[in-house]
């Protein structure tokens, strides 16, 4: 024979039903008998947050519940503290129960008027949707927040703690530089500079610390150039690669021939004078 699901209300509501004076008086009594087939016990009115431990816990509605027209009530389950709030607004009771110690929060929302017809007789005459109210309150205010898992402090510094645990995959995240106890040859450091053949450009720039050498402009008469490749007609030649294969390259200066002896200056740029005759003198005018 299954259980009654509605044991235990008619005692529930003849300890308060003296008390009864408006009609959200009948819904935090439903609340609190289902509160109550859950586990939780109530400790008396407030929202005081700590427990002493030594708290008489009852299943009846501590006295003065209802003096107010807000509802606070506190209930322990589990050894952790739960909160009842009962706010009345614009003809709604807005109820929500939270668990001081993390301070989740499960909310329920009811119609004052379309809830509750009367404050005496049988739960039928006062509530004639109990069955769908008792499964809101069951699945809303709850089930969501006593199935819901606490945050402990013990549980966070085990995750800490744990050596091997991975990541979860960022996108963002850099990789982290290797341990200096060894190479690890599956990872680079990104803070080192660039391995040959790329050339340091542009370090200097950005760390004070860096080695000599170039900032963000390359020299094409520094160190750099190719000696083997001196260009075509460019003083310094140009870098390796920079005309393509079979491209066609009108020169904008005259070849140069082997590079100049250690110690001579470079022979100078031919196009810096006119050459005789090339031009009619009177051009300009």
């Amino acid at each position: 024979m299954a259980a009654d699901p509605l044991f235990g209300w008619d005692l529930t509501f003849k300890t308060v039903e003296k008390d009864i004076k408006r009609k959200s008086d009948v819904l935090i009594a439903f609340i609190h008998w289902n509160l109550t087939k859950r586990g939780l016990r109530t400790i008396g009115i407030g929202d005081e947050r700590t427990l002493s431990g030594d708290e008489d816990k009852s299943e009846v509605l501590p006295t003065g519940w209802n003096d107010k027209d807000n509802y606070t009530l506190r209930y322990v389950l589990e050894g952790k503290l739960y909160i009842l709030h009962g706010l009345n607004t614009d003809g709604t009771l807005i109820v929500n129960l939270m668990r001081s110690e993390d301070l989740a929060v499960s909310n329920l929302a009811l119609k004052i008027d379309d809830t509750v017809k009367e404050t005496s007789g049988s739960i039928a005459q006062m509530l004639p949707g109990y069955k769908d109210l008792m499964y809101n309150v069951k699945r809303d205010l709850i089930d969501t927040i006593t199935d819901r898992p606490t945050t402990t402090a013990e549980t966070q510094t085990s995750t800490r703690n744990e050596p091997n645990r991975r990541l979860p995959d960022d996108p963002l995240r850099v990789p982290s530089r290797p341990h200096p106890s060894g190479p690890h040859p599956d990872t680079r450091d990104l803070w080192e500079p660039p391995t040959a053949p790329l050339p340091n450009i542009g370090r200097s720039d950005l760390d004070p610390f860096a080695p000599g050498g170039g900032g963000m402009l390359f020299n094409p008469f520094g160190p750099r150039r190719d000696l083997e490749n001196p260009g075509l007609g460019v003083p310094g030649g140009l870098p390796r690669g920079a005309v393509p294969p079979g491209a066609r390259f009108d020169p904008f200066g005259p070849p140069l021939g082997p590079p100049p002896a250690p110690g001579r200056r470079p022979p100078p740029d031919a196009d810096h004078l006119p050459p005789p005759g090339g031009f009619n003198d009177h051009m300009f005018m």
